[in-house]
């Protein structure tokens, strides 16, 4: 959802809330906490549930048709990268929040997912939910730290500690070192190597849909508008009583809980993790995957995700070049279109029903003036 749909969207339950009902209710009793209609009105929204359903039901569908091939096995990892666009989608789309550490969390919830069920026996669920809670806790206490400073060092901040915490992982014997470790369980075991891969996805696409509900509650929730006029002004946030410190950390903590949940669905599909997954390309990857798409959209991020990871890997010359490639195609998005596929269509559909809308004023005017042709003309003979 965009941010003028957003700002449509907060006009219109406002106006809501001063009509002939609030006028009852405020002469029945005490007048209601400014946007407390809006509240209740989007309470009902049923797009976050919608968005869920769709997402698992479409998802699953299409993992079963692939039967557990190899592209079923990309659409998974793609769908791992999924969840952590979605959470970008908030946190650096939405509300501008100038934090690169995706891939350290997303690093996290493989590295936690695996030391959890190798070293010490959790099943998947309990190594998800561990990881989730691990995540949070660390991303408040770093995001009391971090979340304090102005944007430019909040990136600079948060674009060193891939470099740091890939060296530890690749000199950490504990963690397997270059090599990682293997032997993870998949979410859901089945009977063959391919039901197996198939139950996964569904529980991966799951996941996937309620992150992408989550996501869209707050967005579409009075907290979205909140967080709008943050990104758009900070004074303006300001003076409408927004606690900036505390929105600032409340979205630092949502978007690296979703990278760390983006992190085991990768592992558990994989059954294995590297200290790739903590690099600098891995969090370019992720930036290049929310931009491309749409910094600001939900469904273009879910796509961008899921088609970049299959072009990654369709062939040799990208997979060689990897880091070449989507360093340009990063720069050329970011100079050219920096909302995105989805900022230009908007944008274009925008010009088109303008045009449109001005060739109608145009024909009904001249069809409709008086004196004019058509009824006006009807009339006057």
């Amino acid at each position: 959802m965009s941010e003028p749909a957003a700002a449509d969207r907060g006009t219109i339950d406002s106006s809501a809330a001063t009509g002939p009902a609030a006028t009852a209710a405020s002469s029945a009793g005490p007048p209601a906490a400014p946007g407390a209609a809006a509240d209740r009105v989007r309470r009902h929204d049923p797009v976050p549930l919608t968005a869920t359903v769709v997402i698992t039901v479409l998802g699953g569908l299409i993992l079963a048709a692939m039967n557990g091939s190899y592209l079923g096995l990309t659409v998974t990892t793609g769908v791992a990268y999924a969840v952590v666009t979605v959470g970008m989608v908030l946190q650096l789309g939405y509300s501008r929040q100038l934090a690169f550490s995706q891939s350290v969390f997303m690093g996290v919830g493989a590295y936690g997912t695996g030391v959890l069920e190798t070293k010490y026996g959790f099943s998947s669920l309990e190594s998800l939910l561990a990881v989730i809670a691990l995540a949070a806790v660390a991303s408040l206490l770093m995001g009391a730290v971090v979340t304090r400073a102005p944007g430019l060092a909040l990136a600079l901040a948060t674009l060193l500690l891939p470099l740091f915490v890939y060296q530890l992982a690749t000199d950490s014997g504990w963690l397997g070192s270059f090599s990682g470790i293997d032997g993870v369980l998949p979410f859901w075991n089945g009977p063959d190597y391919e039901s197996t891969l198939v139950r996964s996805g569904i529980i991966s696409v799951l996941l996937l849909g309620l992150a992408a509900g989550l996501v869209l509650r707050v967005i579409r929730s009075g907290v979205g508008l909140q967080l709008m006029a943050m990104a758009s002004d900070e004074r303006l946030g300001e003076s409408i009583g927004v606690s900036l410190r505390q929105r600032r950390l409340e979205v630092f903590v949502l978007g690296s809980v979703l990278a760390a949940v983006g992190g085991a669905v990768l592992v558990s599909a994989q059954g294995l993790v590297t200290p790739d997954v903590l690099s600098e390309t891995a969090e370019i990857t992720l930036l290049l995957m929310l931009f491309v798409a749409g910094r600001k959209s939900v469904v273009g991020a879910i796509l961008g995700a899921i088609v970049i990871e299959y072009l990654t890997t369709s062939t040799s010359f990208i997979s060689t070049n990897i880091g070449i490639i989507e360093g340009i195609a990063l720069l050329v998005i970011l100079l050219v279109e920096p909302d995105g596929v989805a900022g230009a269509v908007a944008r274009l559909l925008g010009r088109r029903t303008d045009r449109w809308a001005e060739s109608l004023r145009s024909w009904s005017a001249g069809r409709f003036r008086p004196g004019g042709g058509g009824n006006g003309a009807r009339n006057a003979a």
